[in-house]
């Protein structure tokens, strides 16, 4: 490294530093709302960035430092709900029992694929392709256009269509 690039890596760490200072508030706040310590996040998230060995590669230091920061928060969530778990196996159960399908919630879901299905079976049949290729093959709308012969728009348009039906069926279905 040479003392010119030593220099803009300073300044780099310092626009860091700033940016940390911007985001701090909004932090504790955020710590706040999930139980956290968000200074304490914040602070770790602010040492990790400055730990970089290129501080000059970051464009948005306030955006970085800002997904630095939430990813130490999802992280710590995580770690506090497998502590949570181990303290107390029923909590593990009570949150799996609330969230386990009831039998009159798996036959609505039934009931709703079953829909579902019955529209995407009704579309015209390039379009029913398109979106089928898309959804249910994992294709991108390149791959689709080269393999039916037609654009990339023309494969968005397919899509959007096969959607929005799905949406107007399924949104009817609630009231």
């Amino acid at each position: 490294m040479t003392a010119g690039s030593g220099g803009n890596d300073t300044k780099a760490k310092l626009h860091l530093a700033s940016a940390y200072r911007e985001i701090g508030p909004h932090l504790n706040r955020m710590g706040t709302r999930r139980s956290l310590d968000g200074e304490e996040i914040g602070q770790a998230a602010a040492l990790r960035v400055l730990e970089l060995k290129d501080a000059t590669a970051i464009d948005d230091p306030l955006r970085y430092l800002f997904r630095v920061a939430r990813n130490l928060f999802v992280d710590a969530e995580r770690s506090r709900a497998r502590e949570r778990t181990k303290i107390d196996p029923a909590y593990d159960l009570e949150t799996r029992a609330d969230s386990a399908a009831d039998p009159e919630r798996v036959l609505a879901g039934k009931e709703r694929l079953e829909q579902a299905l019955a529209v995407i079976s009704d579309l015209p049949p390039r379009c029913r392709l398109a979106f089928r290729l898309h959804r249910f093959e994992g294709l991108s709308y390149v791959a689709i256009a080269r393999e039916m012969g037609i654009s990339p728009s023309m494969v968005e348009k397919h899509i959007a269509e096969a959607m929005l039906r799905l949406v107007r069926a399924m949104g009817n279905d609630r009231g």
